[in-house]
């Protein structure tokens, strides 16, 4: 499965991206901060300085030093989890630092995301940041364990989704869940059944009825592609390629922007 990288494109931040220090920032330019309070409003405001700065790994220091410091303590539990699961993605090979390993650091983002739940039960992105985790979790895990991982990745977006209905990133993970499983081979289908008893069913049509959720929630570049992405797995050419077309007039708000612009260019060639 491939849901890792984009799960947390997702995460980080939505559809905000700040292409500058945040010390330069004014506080009211910040609004996705205004749901906290204001300690930790100004603990993630140095949080992103101390990240732009000096990377990922400064950052989760910074935080697990100050992590008490404020009485709403989960979303700083979820934020930890976070930039330990970026800062796994953005190591190109198993080892991140001299002592940890991409597996440690996802496993480190899965144990705090947790937390994050047992702090905060009723916060629905305490779940999404979990199912997240699973998700990257699953891509350095043997098959033995793959599929209660991949599991795990629906069972947490489902809840994030019970939580909170219009979390159109939850509904972009169940829809790259019930892509992927159905893309998956009919003897790794079988295998899972009979072996783990773990049987996967993830159906092209709650694939696209999740991606559309999602748009209609957040009309951004990588919700409309992945649509498009179903739609051609079901043979119907001229829907995908219809988001494909309309991905060239959005905007740019997500650093992955460029990349599926030019990849949906490329399925617009590649099927018209």
């Amino acid at each position: 499965m491939r849901l890792l990288s984009i799960c947390i494109i997702l995460l980080a931040g939505g559809s905000t991206v700040l292409s500058q220090e945040v010390d330069t920032l004014e506080t009211e330019e910040l609004p996705k901060y205004w749901d906290h309070t204001e300690c930790v409003r100004n603990l993630f405001i140095e949080s992103d300085t101390t990240k732009a700065r000096f990377g990922e790994g400064a950052e989760i220091d910074f935080l697990l030093e100050r992590s008490s410091d404020c009485e709403e303590v989960g979303p700083v539990s979820r934020r930890i989890a976070l930039r330990y699961l970026e800062w796994g993605d953005t190591t190109y090979d198993d080892i991140a630092s001299e002592s940890r390993s991409k597996k440690d650091l996802f496993k480190e983002g899965l144990s705090w995301a947790k937390t994050s739940i047992r702090q905060d039960s009723t916060d629905h992105e305490n779940y999404e940041i979990a199912s997240t985790a699973f998700a990257a979790l699953l891509t350095v895990s043997r098959l033995r364990t793959q599929a209660k991982l991949a599991d795990s990745v629906r069972i947490y977006a489902e809840s994030a989704i019970r939580l909170h209905p219009e979390n159109d990133r939850a509904h972009h993970i169940l829809g790259r869940w019930h892509y992927e499983v159905s893309k998956l081979g009919w003897l790794t289908k079988f295998l899972s059944r009979v072996v783990f008893r773990e049987p996967q069913d993830g159906s092209f049509e709650k694939a696209e009825e999740h991606f559309n959720k999602a748009i209609e929630l957040d009309n951004i570049s990588t919700h409309r592609f992945w649509l498009g992405m179903a739609y051609l797995e079901q043979g119907k050419k001229e829907q995908a390629l219809e988001q494909f077309r309309i991905i060239q007039t959005l905007p740019y708000v997500q650093h992955n922007d460029d990349y599926l612009k030019e990849e949906a260019k490329k399925l617009i060639e590649k099927h018209s």
